[in-house]
Order: structure tokens, then C-alpha cells, then sequence
């Protein structure tokens, strides 16, 4: 349950709805979401479903059809033009294509958004200094957008973002068109900038990497409507809805090794005495040497086709696929063992009377 005093955004059964060819678009369906002061909140889907337009919602870019939009517990919504403006200058936002001034310098960039302010020349230039400094650009401040990498575009795009000295910084997809090292040294940027400013960062994206890497929450959206929602940890090691589980996965590279696995013709026709299994270890069982007990204890032998382990915040989970053999009664004592250790097991495929089922690739 949310702590409502700690609560910074609050959208109250917010809704969007665009009008196309005489035509109803629901893009937003009666959502309600809570982000708590200083957290990292990650919202993803897949095109289309509403994840960016939901996000606009936070500054009203994009004002909901209906619902509310509270910041700091404030209404957004029934804001005046220029309290609303005064209120937008608390809340960052980055894209993903920078949305740079090419005809400003780097140092230009960063002074924009504080030219409607009173503040002097000399003071305006000193703080865009320093935020370039804070992203690590200080020595940048001359070049122009055209001069830059992909990277430091978006550095500088933060840098802007926080001219205003704002609670809470909304990213639009802003690591997507970047290459993944890049992409890592952007979210430890975010995270940084969140433990040293305070500063309450929601992202959108279509990337479970970048969920896991940074986030401490997480929302799932699809068709408009927040499907599963919680702490990234949680979301990770038991997620409930088969599109979540298809991100996970994903994120995990347990759906290219199912994919390769399928296509692997040796493991079409297994042994009346052969188990394809996936297992799942999340928390104190990956640090438990549960297979080797397992092939000792029951006499089993395990072929490992696929192994992979990831740490989301304090949780470790672990992945493996493998084929395990012996004795009925073993085989069936031996999946009862790994299921009261903590393991969540999946049987993929197995012989059956000769007949072999097909490997199942979506696991639920």
C-alpha cells in the first residue's frame, strides 16, 4: 500500500482519449498510480500501450479526458496557465532524441530554460557550468549539438533538465536510441543524480534491462491499463501475467535459449526416463548447491543446456534448463526435493508413450 504523506505523484483514475476519424482512442485506461518521494519508477510496454502518453500526464503535456493528476499533492489539473507553468518547472523531462538547440552551444542548451528567470548573466552561466560539470561535461561548454555523440547529447539534455531545480525527472524513452554502453553509463548517470539530488526519477521504456538496472519499482502497462505493478525484485522472480513474463524472460535470454532448444532436433525425441526442465531460483536458493544434491540424493544425472544468474537490487535470481534423467520414481522425488527448496519448476517436455510433446517456449 502506498505511504500517502511519502507520495509525490498521484494519478487518480487517469484517463486519455483521442478522437481519430471519428473514432475513439483509449490510450490511457483509468489509471492509478502512486510514486513515493526519492524512488525510481520504471513504466513498461510495448508500442502502443500508453506508456508515453501516461508519462506526459505527470507534467499535463498531455491532459487527461478524465481523472487526476496530483505533484507534491497539488492539482495539476485545475491549475491556471501560470501557476501551471511555474508548477511544470519542478518537474524535468529528458527525451529520446535530446531535443537540443543546434544554433546554441552546449553551455546555450543548459542556459535556455533559465532565461525567463531574474537571476543575472553571470549567475545563469555559473549554474549551467556546474550542471554541465555534475553530467561531466564541463569541458564541452563551447561545442555544439552536431559535435557531440549520442551520449553527450543526453547529458546534455539532463543537464537542461535540471536548470530548474526540479523534484522529479520524467525520461520519454531517453536511452533507446543509444548503444548499450552507453545506455549503462546514462542509468548509473539517473541513478546517481538520484541519490545526490533527492531527486524522484520515472522512466518509460520497452527494455526490461533497463527496469533492473536502476529501478526500484516497476509498472507494466498493456492496452492502456497498468497489468502488474510492484517492486522489481518481486516483479522479477514471480511475475503474474504472461506479457510481464515475456519481458523477464526476455531480459534473462531464457526465451532465445528456448528458441534454440526447440530447434534442436536431439532434444525432440527424449528417453521415457528424460525430463526437459526449466527451474527457477530466486533469494537463498541460488546459493544452495541444490543440483549436485539432487543427481547425489536420487541418483539422477542432470545435462545444464542453459544457465544464467542476474542480482535485482538485494535478490539474486537464477535460470537453468536442463535435461534430467533416471528412474521414474527418482525423477519424481527429485522435482518434489527442488520444489521444497524454493525452486519454481516448469516441465517443457517429456516421452510419453512413445510420443514426445512439443517444447513448450512460453512459460507461465
Amino acid at each position: 500500500m502506498a505511504d500517502l504523506q511519502n507520495t509525490i505523484i498521484d494519478l487518480q483514475d487517469v484517463s486519455v482519449t483521442f478522437q481519430s476519424g471519428g473514432k475513439s482512442l483509449q490510450a490511457v485506461d483509468r489509471v492509478n498510480l502512486q510514486i513515493q518521494k526519492g524512488d525510481i519508477y520504471g513504466i513498461i510496454g510495448y508500442s502502443g500501450a500508453g506508456k508515453s502518453t501516461l508519462l506526459r500526464t505527470i507534467n499535463l503535456l498531455q491532459r487527461p479526458t478524465s481523472g487526476n493528476v496530483l505533484i507534491g499533492g497539488q492539482r495539476l489539473d485545475q491549475l491556471a496557465n501560470p501557476e501551471l507553468r511555474k508548477a511544470r518547472k519542478k518537474i524535468g523531462m529528458i527525451f529520446q532524441h535530446f531535443n537540443l538547440l543546434n544554433s546554441r552551444t552546449v553551455l546555450g542548451n543548459v542556459e535556455y530554460p533559465l532565461l525567463s528567470q531574474r537571476i543575472s548573466k553571470t549567475d545563469r552561466r555559473l549554474k549551467a557550468k556546474k550542471l554541465l560539470d555534475l553530467v561531466g561535461l564541463s569541458e564541452y561548454v563551447q561545442a555544439y549539438p552536431e559535435q557531440l555523440s549520442g551520449g553527450q547529447k543526453q547529458r546534455v539534455a539532463i543537464a537542461r533538465s535540471l536548470a530548474n531545480d526540479p523534484n522529479i525527472l520524467v525520461s520519454d524513452e531517453a536511452t533507446s536510441a543509444l548503444d548499450p554502453k552507453t545506455t549503462d553509463d546514462i542509468l548509473k548517470l539517473l541513478k546517481r543524480l538520484n541519490e545526490s539530488l533527492g531527486l524522484t526519477v520515472v522512466l518509460i521504456t520497452h527494455e526490461m534491462q533497463v527496469i533492473k538496472s536502476i529501478c526500484q519499482h516497476v509498472a507494466v502497462m498493456d492496452a492502456g491499463k497498468i497489468i502488474e505493478r510492484g517492486d522489481v525484485a518481486s516483479v522479477f522472480s514471480n511475475p503474474k501475467q504472461a506479457l510481464t513474463q515475456t519481458f523477464v524472460d526476455s531480459s534473462a535470454n531464457v526465451t532465445e535459449a528456448l528458441a534454440q532448444i526447440k530447434a534442436d532436433q536431439s532434444l525432440q525425441n527424449l528417453a521415457a526416463n528424460e525430463r526437459l526442465l526449466f527451474l527457477k531460483f530466486h533469494g537463498q536458493a541460488t546459493k544452495e548447491s541444490l543440483i549436485s544434491d539432487l543427481t547425489e540424493l536420487y541418483k539422477l544425472k542432470a545435462n545444464i543446456l542453459f544457465a544464467n544468474i542476474e542480482r535485482i537490487g538485494s535478490t539474486s535470481i537464477g535460470y537453468l534448463i536442463i535435461v534430467l534423467s533416471g528412474q521414474s520414481k527418482h525423477l519424481a522425488d527429485g522435482i518434489n526435493f527442488l520444489n521444497q527448496h524454493g525452486v519454481n519448476v516448469k516441465l517443457l517436455a517429456t516421452a510419453k508413450r512413445g510420443e514426445q510433446k512439443d517444447v513448450k517456449t512460453n512459460i507461465s
